[in-house]
C-alpha cells in the first residue's frame, strides 16, 4: 500500500511541477510604447488599445494591441482595413514551455504561402531565434513566445516592412 501511495504522490507532485510550467499571461500593450510606435511610423499614435483573446485551445496566452494613427480617427473607408486608418499591431502568444507552439506559428505562414492563402513567399530574417517577413508583417519566435508585427499604411506600403522589423526589434528586447 505504501508503494502504491508513493508512485500516487510522485505522479501528483510531477503533475504540479508541469502545471507550473504553463504559458505566462502577457500584456501585448506592455512591449511597445506609444512613443515607440509613433517614432517607427513617423506619426502620432493613439494609446494602443489591448484586446486578449486569454488561452487558447492549443495552451498559448494570445494578447493583442492595436495602435493606431491620431489623425485618422475621422478616417470612414469601410472597404478597407480598418476603416482606412493607419495602424499597427502586435499580436504575441506566450506557449506553455516547451511547446512547438512558437514553430507551429511561423510553420502556419509557410502553409499559408505553399497554399496561397497569402501572397508572398515568406523571407527569413534575422530577428529572435527564428523570424519571417511573410508580406504583410513580421513574425518571430524567441523561446516559448512568438509574435506577429504588422504596420499598415493607406500610401507607402514599401516602408511597412522596415517599421515592422524595427518594431519587432523591440518587442525582442522586453521579453
Amino acid at each position: 500500500m505504501n508503494r502504491l501511495w508513493t508512485i500516487a504522490l510522485s505522479a501528483l507532485l510531477a503533475g504540479v511541477a508541469y502545471a507550473a510550467e504553463p504559458a505566462k499571461e502577457l500584456n501585448a500593450c506592455d512591449m511597445l510604447t506609444d512613443a515607440d510606435v509613433s517614432a517607427a511610423m513617423g506619426v502620432a499614435v493613439e494609446k494602443g488599445v489591448r484586446r486578449d483573446s486569454g488561452r487558447t485551445k492549443d495552451g498559448a496566452y494570445s494578447s493583442t494591441c492595436l495602435w493606431r494613427v491620431a489623425a485618422d480617427k475621422d478616417v470612414n473607408e469601410p472597404n478597407k482595413p480598418l476603416r482606412g486608418a493607419r495602424f499597427a499591431i502586435l499580436n504575441a502568444m506566450a506557449w506553455d514551455k516547451g511547446s512547438a507552439g512558437p514553430k507551429s506559428f511561423l510553420n502556419s505562414f509557410r502553409a499559408a504561402a505553399e497554399e496561397h492563402l497569402i501572397n508572398n513567399k515568406p523571407v527569413a530574417l534575422k530577428i529572435g531565434d527564428e523570424s519571417i517577413w511573410w508580406g504583410d508583417g513580421v513574425a518571430v519566435r524567441k523561446g516559448d513566445v512568438s509574435f506577429g508585427m504588422s504596420v499598415h499604411l493607406v500610401t507607402g506600403r514599401e516602408k511597412e516592412r522596415g517599421m515592422a522589423e524595427d518594431l519587432a526589434a523591440k518587442v525582442l528586447k522586453k521579453l
